[in-house]
């Protein structure tokens, strides 16, 4: 798995590529540890392939992990197959979706300005 990091809006985007499922989320893991991560923060999900229960869990963790520390997570540009686990499970009710970055980053950027 490859991990990118931006920050748009002073918002850091992070986006995963390839499957996020029990062998890489160790990875997502290190990478959001060691980043520069803001309270709020983007996953762009678009480079996702692949996702089973340990990516899921990995992503609400995080997620309550953020929002421990009054940040939060957003969730942008899943394709059908990721939104599609997401809404089996009912995970998708605890997130923000966006289907566009932009609008997912501006999101998280007013939500983060309210702190």
């Amino acid at each position: 798995m490859i991990i990118s990091e931006k920050i748009i809006s002073n918002i850091s985007v992070l986006t995963p590529e390839g499957s996020l499922d029990a062998a890489t989320v160790p990875q997502l893991k290190n990478f959001t540890a060691k980043s520069e991560v803001t309270p709020t923060l983007v996953l762009n999900l678009s480079g996702v392939d692949f996702l089973d229960s340990s990516g899921l869990g990995a992503i609400v963790g995080m997620a309550r992990n953020k929002r421990e520390s009054g940040g939060d997570v957003v969730l942008a540009c899943m394709n059908d197959k990721v939104r599609k686990v997401f809404e089996i499970t009912q995970v998708a009710r605890l997130f923000h979706i966006f289907d566009d970055l932009e609008a997912a980053a501006g999101y998280a950027e007013k939500q983060q300005k309210s702190l």
